[in-house]
């Protein structure tokens, strides 16, 4: 998930109707992540005011109606796809992506305040249906930037200060920060961008031109960054706009010059460190005005294109899919038929499963091997296949970037 930018400086922010990957790092695959794009009369996606994705792909899409709504998609929804569910909880529509979330699938509204509180936080729990949020923080002055972490913390500074004030993921009403960064040292003209790691490290842009700069975990007061990412390999420029994912890998949006881009540092980047991504955004597909894309926490960006549609790009950073869940053998011992069945892994790596594998054993003899399409969850196969006495099945995912760990399940033939 990423830390999510919520911006309260009204600036114009970068859309796309493609995305082109440049720069593989180490590790890295070399296909472009598949897309899939949300649009049509049913999606009523026309003219976003926010976007946030979550840890599983689940789409929110702001909708600045009255009241206004947020349209939810789950996490395959393409095309002209009708949403899973609406839902109108009261976000101010002043601010720059008022929307945001954190790796346990968690909702972050931003709305304007009562009296002397200038904006509230909400925070929604995974697939809410109710208005009401599970906790809500009242934060007293204008922000110019608020970052949500992976793990749910909240980073702030007041408008045009110089402290980034940091509260805790259970920070509810007038609360406590439980720390403050002072980076008045750095500070020059233009305001701040944050975005805050799931360990606590806080990144800044905006203070120094062209630079990024970390602050350690734990740090706090008048203290001396411990990075600054700088230099001509690195591609800063100014305007930059930046998310932070579950792995620490740090996203930043840079709107300046002819060509819009998002460029992914290591968590460890330092110095005169090149980007292990970059993303270009054709310009012809960026209106003058627009709200901002999102990084979720798993490396998914969402971006509005145009004006009638967003798109969801898969992380650039895919893995190994998890295990498929639930391998079970059902049917009688002595059954003529017996069926495996199975369900699909939690998490596929960032990219789609293509095939199932299922392999049946007795010892080390293989009496069955059977590749199935990736809708596929079951396989029968007739007792004359097999043999008497303790077998195994082995289920496995493949995607494009391997097979998924084995799960081997026992079972009986009489």
């Amino acid at each position: 998930m990423l830390t999510r930018r919520i911006l309260a400086a009204a600036t114009a922010a970068m859309t796309a109707g493609g995305l082109v990957l440049a720069g593989a790092g180490p590790g890295m695959a070399a296909e472009d992540p598949p897309s899939r794009t949300i649009a049509g009369d049913r999606a009523k996606v026309r003219s976003p005011a926010g976007l946030a994705v979550g840890p599983d792909g689940t789409t929110y899409v702001l909708r600045a109606t009255n009241p206004t709504t947020v349209r939810v998609f789950g996490p395959g929804a393409r095309g002209n796809a009708r949403p899973v569910r609406v839902q109108k909880p009261t976000v101010y529509l002043d601010i720059l992506d008022p929307l945001a979330t954190d790796s346990a699938g968690r909702l972050y509204a931003l709305s304007g305040g009562p009296r002397d509180v200038d904006t509230i936080v909400k925070v929604y729990p995974r697939g809410a249906t109710s208005r009401k949020p599970l906790r809500t923080l009242e934060l007293l002055d204008d922000k110019t930037s608020i970052a949500v972490s992976p793990s749910g913390e909240i980073a702030t500074n007041l408008g045009g200060d110089s402290e980034v004030q940091i509260y805790s993921r259970t920070a509810r009403g007038r609360a406590t920060p439980t720390r403050v960064i002072d980076v008045s040292a750095e500070t020059s003209a233009g305001s701040l961008d944050l975005a805050l790691g799931g360990d606590g490290r806080l990144w800044v842009a905006g203070a120094t031109p062209n630079t990024l700069l970390s602050y350690a975990p734990g740090a706090r007061g008048n203290v001396a960054p411990d990075r600054r990412v700088a230099g001509p390999r690195t591609g800063l420029g100014a305007g930059a706009a930046l998310d932070v994912d579950a792995a620490g890998r740090v996203y930043v949006t840079q709107y300046s010059g002819s060509i819009p881009r998002i460029s992914v540092f290591a968590p460890s980047a330092n110095g005169d460190a090149a980007p292990l991504r970059v993303l270009t955004v054709p310009p012809k597909t960026r209106p003058r005005y627009q709200r901002g894309d999102d990084v979720g926490p798993r490396g998914d960006i969402v971006v509005p294109v145009g004006a009638d549609a967003v798109r969801i790009y898969r992380t650039m950073f895919p893995t190994r899919a998890s295990k498929v869940r639930a391998v079970r053998v059902t049917g009688k011992s002595a059954a003529a038929k017996r069926t495996v069945r199975w369900k699909k892994p939690s998490y596929d790596g960032g990219r789609a499963v293509r095939s199932y594998k299922v392999v049946i054993r007795k010892g080390t003899k293989v009496l069955r091997t059977k590749t199935l399409g990736p809708r596929k969850r079951s396989y029968v196969v007739n007792k004359k296949s097999l043999r008497r006495g303790k077998l195994t099945v082995t289920v496995r995912a493949k995607t494009s970037m391997g097979w998924s760990p084995k799960v081997v399940r026992p079972f009986r033939v009489r």
